[in-house]
C-alpha cells in the first residue's frame, strides 16, 4: 500500500511553475524546484515526472490560468476597453513586467529545440490571439473599429504587440512610454 501524499500537487505545481518563470528553464535546477515545491526527489518525480515534464504541465497550467483568464477577460465589456484592459494587466499595472509571460520566456528559451514546448506555446499564443480576434470583430459589429479591416490581421497585430511590451517593459522601459504605443495600437484600429 502506497502511503497518501502529504502535499497538495496543484499548490506544488503553481510554486514549480513560479519557479521555471522566474529563473528560466535551464537556470532551474532540480534542488531548486524541491526547495521551492517543498518536495523530496522521490515525491517530485511520482508527481511530476521529470523536470522536463513538470515545465510541460506549468506551461498548461499558466495557458489555463493566465491566457485563459485574459481571453475571457476579452469577452467583458465593449471591445476597446477589453482590450486596453489586457495591455494593462499584461505590461502596464507596476510590477507586473518582472518576470514578463511564461509563455513568452518559454518561447524565447526553448521553442527553438524543444517540440513539444513549441507545441504548447504555440497553442498557448493562439489562444490569445483567438481572444483578441473574438474582442475585435466584437468590436467591428458594434461599431468600435474599422469594419474594413481583417480582424483575424489586427488580432495578430494585438499579439504582437502585447509581447514586444512586455519585452520593452522587462528592459525597463518607463510605463508612459509603453501607455503611447497602447494608444496608437488602438488607434489603428480606428
Amino acid at each position: 500500500m502506497s502511503r497518501p501524499r502529504e502535499f497538495e500537487p496543484e499548490e506544488a505545481l503553481d510554486r514549480g511553475m513560479k519557479l521555471l518563470w522566474a529563473r528560466g528553464y535551464e537556470a532551474t535546477s532540480l534542488d531548486h524546484l524541491l526547495a521551492a515545491m517543498k518536495l523530496s526527489k522521490s515525491s517530485f518525480y511520482e508527481t511530476f515526472g521529470s523536470k522536463h515534464d513538470l515545465l510541460i504541465a506549468s506551461l498548461k497550467r499558466y495557458i489555463e490560468t493566465v491566457l485563459g483568464q485574459l481571453a475571457r477577460d476579452l469577452e467583458i465589456g465593449s471591445a476597446r476597453n477589453a482590450i486596453v484592459r489586457s495591455f494593462e494587466r499584461m505590461v502596464l499595472r507596476d510590477g507586473t513586467a518582472q518576470n514578463g509571460c511564461f509563455v513568452q520566456n518559454c518561447a524565447i528559451e526553448l521553442a527553438q529545440r524543444d517540440p513539444e514546448a513549441r507545441q504548447i506555446v504555440s497553442e498557448g499564443l493562439q489562444r490569445l490571439e483567438d481572444g483578441y480576434h473574438r474582442a475585435v470583430l466584437r468590436g467591428q459589429e458594434r461599431g468600435e473599429f474599422d469594419r474594413d479591416r481583417d480582424a483575424r490581421v489586427i488580432a495578430r497585430f494585438l499579439l504582437t504587440t502585447l509581447n514586444g511590451l512586455q519585452v520593452l517593459a522587462r528592459a525597463g522601459f518607463d510605463r508612459k512610454e509603453l501607455k503611447r504605443i497602447v494608444n496608437l495600437s488602438l488607434k489603428l484600429l480606428g
